[in-house]
């Protein structure tokens, strides 16, 4: 039974092998005659002219490179050769087809498939097979009539060549490929052969149906399909079989003879056998490893302990199987290894694999012992697959700890006796301590000595408490140095829970420690002045406040503010003005005491907290001893500063809040010296002023006016009036803009009420841009009546508003939407701005010139400019301060100032205009002295757009 199944698996793998050659075939075949498909096309496309034959031939050739000739056969007739080189003599023949074949053909009848024949010698002495193809046209009646044939010829060896037989000799197998015709009686034809087996006894075959003809291949083994000597074996197995059976029979009928005693006897040892082999079984059950006998084949013989395979659910027994279609890729691997080491040494081990189950991996080392038995000629494997995944573990264990130990924070391990019996490297380069010189003594080598015996007893009792100990300590490298180290100690116990060992981590921390201090420095000190921050005094108020520390006294803030501080800014700049702050700094320190706290609040605010002023609640004299020391701040601020090797004088203002235990936070006291500050400010400045309750109705007021600013900044609630400006001869000439704020419930709101607010909170800005596309907007409108359309519109621009960086691009935007002629638009600056950035002053003039538009110097005599700075402005006009036309007939010595101003004004080749002309006098007086132009309530009131007129 065995040999049939041997010899059937044997024939099938013959068989599949000629299937695969078949299948070779036939592709070659068909692929190679397709061609035939394009011809039949290309002649049905002629309506049956082959002209073109051999162009269509050429093209195809590469196409087709198992096809030797392609050729067109009217009517049968070989007429078209490509190439036709070599083979002229094939030109007239007939296609050799039988009788049949060419009725059906002529009558319409043949199938539309390619017919093949061979082997044939009809285009050259080479053997062939001619694969033909019929042609039909439509006759005149509509029906196919048959044209001729296509024919596609191969060489039959390099067919053969393509079939690669001698991957089957490779196989030890004979073949013989032999070609059948359908017509009866024809006999077998072989076209190519190893050897002549279609007679074999053990031959299979396989036939090929081609159309037209039918080809065969044979198969056969060289000898038999299973081995003589196998089958020797088997008769040889039977024979022993059978002898075995009859020995086994005689000891049977002998066994029978023997007296009841011996086999009570027998029965003893038999059992004690079977108890001998279950303990045998238990024992190898026992084993944590798996042990297999593998053939040098890869064949398992035998197989014990299955431990790999029942941990991940292998199917199935894998005896007789071989170990590479058994065991998954990392144990074949190792299994490979361990066998061929083991074959070349004898023995070897440390072949690790692993294998991957859901939720873990786990680890096998393969042994391996090669044994090869006297007089055979292969021998065996005995492999031993030891499980390794716990010792793999506490491997990378052990190199995370070794890892870990040459970290960069020192590691120190003591015993149960507190001594020393490793360090690591940091431990060495952080204390400057060799291991040998700290092996075998206690920690206390690097002991500060700035922690009591109380604290090591506190630490001991929790580490023997929690097991662990983590904290800030001190302690001395070998040089004397004391250093800051962030220290964590640990316990270590063996598996019955007994102490061993402790473990102590340490990190030097001098750095953090810097840090910290550096970082503490720039949170709560100011980096220019190096006083307390606002965040330090607001946490010290906090602090006095919360503490009771004022439940019998009290104490007082001082709110201490440079006057004018951004004029130092602006015309000495940021540089200077930072020194002069260092300056102030320094003097209010001498001028308090030392548990006084003296902070920079911001930019060119200090407060200045007085703790424990007196331990009295009598706030008279808390009172005193604060304006005491207030007066002495603002006599040392008065004293001139150098600044850049020059002198320069200023003056404070100062706010003073007495608080105490009513007190609730800091920022309720801090609002408080703030208001009083804004108190003292308001009174002129240079002022010491003390919180009165009356003041936060003022900070109320101001509250509210914001809240109404910008609420009619958003409902528009603010418009513009236009006051003429006229000539000696009273033409009007132009008109200033002016803003009015008309508040719904309020009515009209006087600007000198809200502009500085404006300009002091910024809302300027927008204000300040709503009017000029307003006033502009007007402009544009007056341009379509002949009576205004000449008018010069003047706009106030604000110091603020001019210091933008957009403002050129701005009203450059603004009179290219309106479209109004720009030297219509004069932007009246006041004299007081020229102090500022004069170069950037000077450039926005400029780009406004270069624009068109008129400039016009407002408030001129207030300011400060200087003559030669003036000269280089491009200023096209200037206007008299009405302070000047109000005090013209007050003294001589006023109206020469007016004339002055007028006189230079004609120099410097400007238009000079006089504002708050409220008399006739005044008016005649202008006149006389060639004053331009005049604006005034004696020729014209600011007039709404609905009263204005001509």
């Amino acid at each position: 039974m065995f040999y049939k199944l041997e010899v059937q698996d044997e024939k099938d793998m013959a068989m599949a092998l000629a299937k695969s050659h078949a299948s070779t075939l036939m592709n070659t075949l068909s692929k190679s005659t397709s061609a035939n498909y394009a011809f039949a096309a290309m002649i049905q496309k002629s309506q049956g002219d082959p002209d073109g034959f051999s162009y269509f031939a050429d093209s195809l050739k590469p196409l087709y490179p198992d096809v030797t000739l392609f050729s067109l056969a009217p009517q049968g007739v070989i007429q078209y050769i490509y190439p036709l080189k070599k083979h002229e003599k094939a030109l007239h023949k007939h296609l050799p087809i039988s009788n049949e074949e060419k009725h059906h053909n002529i009558s319409g009848q043949a199938r539309r498939s390619v017919t093949f024949q061979g082997p044939v010698h009809l285009f050259s002495d080479k053997q062939e097979v001619v694969a033909s193809f019929p042609i039909y046209l439509p006759n005149e009646q509509g029906r196919a009539a048959f044209w001729g044939l296509s024919i596609t010829t191969i060489d039959l060896t390099d067919l053969i060549r393509r079939l690669d037989f001698q991957s089957v000799i490779n196989r030890h197998l004979d073949y013989q490929l032999t070609s059948i015709a359908l017509s009866p009686n024809a006999k077998e034809q072989t076209l190519s052969a190893s050897q002549n087996i279609a007679s074999s006894q053990h031959a299979i075959h396989l036939d090929i149906p081609v159309q037209g003809m039918m080809w065969r291949l044979y198969l056969a083994p060289e000898g038999a399909w299973i081995p003589a000597w196998v089958t020797w074996l088997g008769v040889l197995l039977v024979i022993f079989v059978s002898l075995l059976a009859s020995c086994f029979v005689y000891w049977c009928l002998k066994n029978r003879l023997i007296n009841h005693d011996l086999e009570s006897l027998v029965n003893k040892r038999v059992g004690a056998l079977k108890t001998s082999n279950k303990r045998l079984k238990t024992l190898l059950n026992a084993m944590p490893d798996s042990v297999y006998e593998v053939g040098v084949d890869g064949c398992i013989i035998t197989y014990h302990s299955p431990r790999i395979d029942q941990d991940y659910h292998f199917l199935g027994s894998p005896l007789g199987m071989n170990y590479q279609d058994f065991f998954p890729a990392s144990v074949k691997l190792a299994f490979e290894a361990a066998q061929h080491s083991a074959k070349k040494h004898g023995t070897t081990r440390g072949h690790e694999c692993y294998l991957e189950s859901e939720h873990e991996r786990r680890w096998y080392e393969v042994s391996a012992t090669y044994f090869q038995p006297d007089h055979e000629k292969d021998g065996f494997f005995d492999i031993v697959v030891s499980e390794v995944t716990f010792r793999k573990s506490v491997e990378s264990e052990l190199r995370i700890a070794a890892t870990a130990f040459r970290t960069q924070d020192g590691i120190l391990i003591t015993d149960t006796q507190n001594r020393i019996v490793r360090v690591n490297s940091a431990f060495e380069k952080i204390t400057g301590y060799t291991e040998k010189e700290v092996i075998g003594k206690t920690p206390a080598i690097i002991s500060s000595g700035r922690h009591s015996k109380a604290f090591f007893r506190d630490m001991y009792e929790h580490i023997e408490k929690c097991e662990g100990w983590e904290g800030e300590i001190w302690n001395r490298r070998k040089d004397g140095e004391i250093f800051p180290e962030w220290l964590s100690i640990s316990v270590v116990k063996d598996e019955r829970g007994v102490l061993t060992h402790y473990v102590a981590t340490f990190k030097d921390i001098t750095e953090t420690k810097d840090n910290e201090r550096r970082i503490n420095q720039l949170n709560y000190y100011d980096s220019l002045t190096r006083l307390a921050n606002r965040r330090l005094i607001t946490k010290d108020l906090d602090h006095i406040l919360e503490s009771g520390i004022l439940t019998f006294r009290r104490s007082a803030l001082l709110f201490v503010d440079i006057d004018h501080f951004k004029d130092v800014n602006d015309v000495k700049g940021h540089l200077v003005g930072d020194m002069l702050l260092q300056q102030v700094a320094s003097r209010l320190m001498d001028s308090t005491r030392s548990g006084d706290i003296v902070s920079r609040f911001g930019g060119d605010e200090f407060l200045i907290m007085l703790e424990d002023v007196d331990v009295s609640v009598s706030e008279d004299r808390i009172a005193y001893r604060a304006k005491h020391v207030a007066e002495k701040i603002m006599k040392a601020l008065s004293m001139p500063f150098e600044l850049d090797g020059a002198p320069y004088n200023l003056s404070a203002s100062i706010g003073i809040a007495l608080f105490g235990k009513e007190t609730s936070n800091s920022e309720e006291v801090i609002k408080q010296a703030e208001l009083a500050l804004y108190e003292a400010k308001g009174r002129g400045r240079n002022q010491v002023c003390f919180y009165a309750p009356q003041m936060h109705e003022k900070v109320l007021e101001r509250v509210t006016l914001d809240s109404d600013f910008r609420r009619a900044l958003a409902e528009e609630q603010f418009v513009l009036y236009y006051q003429p400006q006229w000539t000696a001869n009273q033409e009007m000439k132009g008109v200033e803009a002016l803003v009015r704020w008309r508040h719904p419930e309020k009515g009209m709101i006087s600007p000198v009420y809200f502009i500085p607010f404006a300009e002091e909170s910024k809302l300027i800005l927008p204000l300040g841009d709503w009017v000029l596309r307003t006033a502009l907007k007007q402009l544009a409108d007056w341009q379509q009546d002949p009576a205004l359309k000449h008018l010069i519109m003047s706009v106030n621009v604000s110091a603020l508003q001019f210091s933008q960086e957009g403002f050129v691009s701005q009203v450059k935007e603004v009179i290219y939407q309106t479209g109004i002629p720009p030297a219509q638009l004069q932007i009246e600056l006041t004299e007081s701005m020229l102090v500022h950035d004069q170069f950037d002053i000077i450039q926005k003039m400029q780009s406004l010139k270069q624009l068109g538009v008129l400039i016009s110097l407002d408030d001129f005599g207030t300011g400060y400019s200087s003559l030669s700075y003036l000269q280089q402005l491009p200023i096209d006009q200037l206007k008299i301060d009405q302070s000047f036309i109000r005090a013209i007939q007050e003294s001589d010595k006023q109206a020469s100032l007016a004339a002055s101003i007028i006189g230079l004004g004609h120099n410097l080749h400007m238009e000079v205009i006089a504002e708050g002309v409220e008399t006739q006098a005044q008016f005649d007086w202008l006149k006389q002295h060639e004053c331009d132009l005049f604006q005034g309530f004696l020729l014209a009131r600011p007039m709404s757009i609905d009263t204005f007129c001509y």
